[in-house]
């Protein structure tokens, strides 16, 4: 695959992924707000796109089982995702 292949191959991507992101949005405003516990809540406002687990452990002061455990709560409730930058995996609501 030569450059100019690549670059509309990748703006094909890009564009996908808008549409799917338009489509999740979409499908959450349909749906009941999802109840979150407090512990959820202080999670959830760390998911800014800045935040590593390790981060978030610091922040929180809790295990990083807890804040996994907590992160693929609020993943499986369509509220976060994961991003990796880079050479980390950080958290962003969606």
């Amino acid at each position: 695959m030569n450059k100019d292949q690549f670059r509309k191959f990748m703006k094909s991507l890009k564009s996908i992924e808008s549409k799917l992101d338009l489509l999740v949005r979409l499908q959450k405003a349909s749906m009941p707000k999802p109840k979150i516990t407090p512990a959820e809540k202080q999670i959830l406002r760390l998911c800014d796109r800045q935040h590593t687990v390790d981060d978030i452990m610091k922040e929180t002061k809790k295990t990083k089982t807890n804040v996994e455990t907590l992160l693929s709560n609020l993943r499986k409730k369509a509220l976060i995702k994961s991003v990796r930058l880079k050479d980390k995996v950080v958290y962003e609501r969606i």
